[in-house]
């Protein structure tokens, strides 16, 4: 996975050093990415004006071509007509002419090109601006090829591109320019009138948002671009207009294109929010690490942006991004409408009557998630188990987990609200005692599936839907790519013991482990067993597990060295693990994207390049386990 992220984040770069894709001194972005966004517009992807073709408007397309133009590189450029076959060079001027309605005209692409999704359908020409190539632009006969910066890369390009059809340039430097391009480009193609649609919708949009921040504080942001070297984005800049835009200040505005950075200047610039994305070669986890003590990490602002594109490609498309960021920066300012009615996991009815602003946390993957959605700031208990990140340690113990937690001390707090799990219900009538405190919401995550509907639940509650959807695209597509990579592979059975007290539990199906389990690569030794279960060492040895995975710190991995345990094939080849940390296996929060990593790294150690450390058993102990 690292190294892919690596290869395209080095194709991004690349590209946004030379032409500044996000630079206002440069041009348009080349990084592709999986997801798919809205628009900001729903323009109509006719490909003619809506009437109807007639003499009179075939006429009035005679007269109004042929016609000269002056791009965007100062460059005059005759179109003798109407263009009905384009080839687009930079992904923002495929998605300008999706908001023109005029994608179904376009019929060479470079392949980077993420959205919309139709654009999946139309040919590529392999590669951005001066990477397409010559031959596969030549065959598809347009009349017209439009491109960015991009096709100054090599000497010569631009001149063998109008050997084959006029070229236009079309690179817009910093956001506002973005209306220039749509307007340039309606001329073009006889669109003014849809063209100045667009770009009063655009402005309008990017107007509210400046509206909706104008009286908020701003928020200071520190954007990681790459991690290594420690990269950001300067002024002049489209990560910088966004942020700006978004009611944001960027700590770096005072450098400019991409400096690179190091982790004390950011320390000491004391960011009030962190933003990553996900081919910056840095996780939420390493970015609490690396800049611990900002503020960003102490209030449990660490984003990960779901597809950096909306960010950086000059299209009306940015305007999703601004929204993202500005959510991200000022939720207040898009507030959820309180009451709120919702059901929770336990499925009770439960009304909030106003924003949570106090919030209690009876599990530590209860509390993980709230951080992981930029909420931690209102986390004012949490159980002594919490741990992760470092800053609940400054957050008040309130005892126990679930129903082992102090009611007094809880009651101390003055919640507006307490979120915990099924553990509540370990003690008769404690429920009841938690809801004359404050309105108590249940979570109660059984699957991967499970903690999505978790993550989306406390997102809405909270008021962090946005950052909800965000965590919850970065979980499906760090484990979209594990399943690609072991999809072909054999299946290891695999046994998931978490305990040894009166006997051997292990996970059996609708659970999270059971999930782990098969989308690392796995079949679960017990998926006939529903829920947890303590088993014995006979039916253990007679399903004979090729894996053994140990989630615990407190079972001792010998006991697979000795007696009828060190007869199963997961003892006699040495492949009885005990995981690097328990509790990231055993807690369903985001953070269980590490622990599906290292279950497949365990069972598939050739695919990952990884050496797990085998069972390593005494002379003496193998002796007596074979009598």
């Amino acid at each position: 996975m690292k190294k892919t992220a690596v290869l395209v984040v080095l194709l991004l770069i690349g590209a946004v050093i030379a032409t500044g894709c996000i630079a206002s001194n440069s041009t348009t972005p080349t990084k592709s990415s999986s997801s798919t966004t809205s628009p900001a517009s729903s323009p109509t992807t006719s490909s003619t004006k809506s009437p109807a073709t007639s003499s009179s408007s075939t006429q009035m397309e005679k007269s109004y071509y042929p016609i000269t133009i002056k791009d965007f590189a100062n460059r005059t450029v005759t179109i003798k007509e109407e263009p009905k076959r384009v080839v687009s060079l930079a992904p923002s001027i495929t998605e300008d002419l999706y908001y023109l309605g005029l994608l179904d005209r376009v019929v060479g692409v470079t392949g980077y090109e993420d959205w919309p999704p139709e654009v999946k359908k139309i040919t590529s020409v392999g590669g951005y601006g001066a990477y397409a190539s010559l031959e596969k632009i030549a065959e598809l006969k347009p009349d017209l090829i439009i491109a960015d910066n991009a096709v100054f890369y090599k000497k010569g390009f631009l001149e063998s591109l109008e050997k084959i059809a006029p070229v236009v340039i079309i690179a817009p430097q910093s956001i506002d320019q973005i209306p220039q391009a749509i307007e340039l480009l309606g001329k073009i193609f006889n669109r003014e009138d849809r063209a100045k649609e667009v770009i009063d919708e655009f402005n309008a949009k990017v107007n509210a948002i400046k509206e909706l921040t104008k009286n908020q504080p701003k928020v200071k942001v520190f954007f990681v671009t790459w991690s290594k070297p420690l990269m950001t984005a300067g002024k002049n800049t489209f990560i910088n207009d966004v942020i700006t835009i978004a009611g944001g200040a960027n700590i770096f505005n005072d450098t400019k294109g991409w400096p690179q950075v190091s982790a004390e200047e950011v320390i000491a610039r004391n960011p009030d929010v962190i933003i990553l994305t996900p081919h910056c070669g840095m996780t939420i986890e390493e970015a609490y690490k690396l800049f611990a003590g900002t503020n960003a990490v102490k209030e449990g602002h660490v984003y990960m942006i779901e597809n950096e594109n909306d960010l950086i490609h000059p299209s009306p498309r940015i305007i999703k991004g601004i929204e993202i960021v500005a959510k991200l920066l000022h939720p207040d300012a898009f507030k959820t409408k309180y009451p709120l009615t919702i059901k929770d996991m336990a499925n009770r009815t439960v009304t909030i009557p106003k924003e949570p602003q106090r919030v209690v946390s009876l599990a530590p993957s209860i509390t993980e998630t709230i951080f992981y959605l930029g909420a931690g700031d209102k986390l004012v208990g949490v159980t002594k188990y919490a741990d992760w990140p470092p800053a609940v340690k400054n957050i008040t113990k309130v005892g126990g987990y679930g129903a082992y937690a102090n009611l007094e001390e809880i009651a101390k707090l003055k919640p507006d609200l307490i979120i915990a799990d099924n553990a509540v219900f370990y003690k008769q009538g404690f429920l009841e005692s938690l809801e004359k405190i404050a309105p108590v919401v249940i979570v109660n995550p059984k699957s991967i599936e499970g903690i999505y509907k978790q993550i989306e639940l406390i997102g809405k509650i909270l008021n962090r839907e946005e950052q909800a959807s965000m965590v919850i695209a970065e979980m499906k597509a760090q484990i979209s790519y594990i399943e690609g990579l072991v999809a072909n592979q054999s299946r290891p059975s695999v046994m998931y013991l978490v305990s040894t007290y009166n006997g051997y539990w292990i996970a059996g199906k609708d659970t999270f482990a059971d999930s782990i389990i098969k989308i690392a690569g796995g079949k679960n030794a017990f998926e006939d067993i529903t829920g947890w279960k303590a088993v014995s060492e006979e039916e253990i040895v007679a399903r004979n597990p090729d894996v053994v995975i140990i989630a615990s710190a407190y079972v001792d991995p010998k006991i697979f060295c000795s007696g009828p345990l060190s007869t199963i094939k997961a003892a006699k080849e040495g492949r009885v693990y005990t995981v690097s940390d328990p509790n990231v296996f055993q807690r369903p929060s985001p953070r269980i994207v590490l622990a599906i990593r290292e279950m497949a790294e365990l069972l598939h150690p050739d695919l990952f390049k990884y050496q797990p450390q085998p069972l390593v058993c005494s002379a003496n102990t193998t002796a007596n386990s074979t009598g």
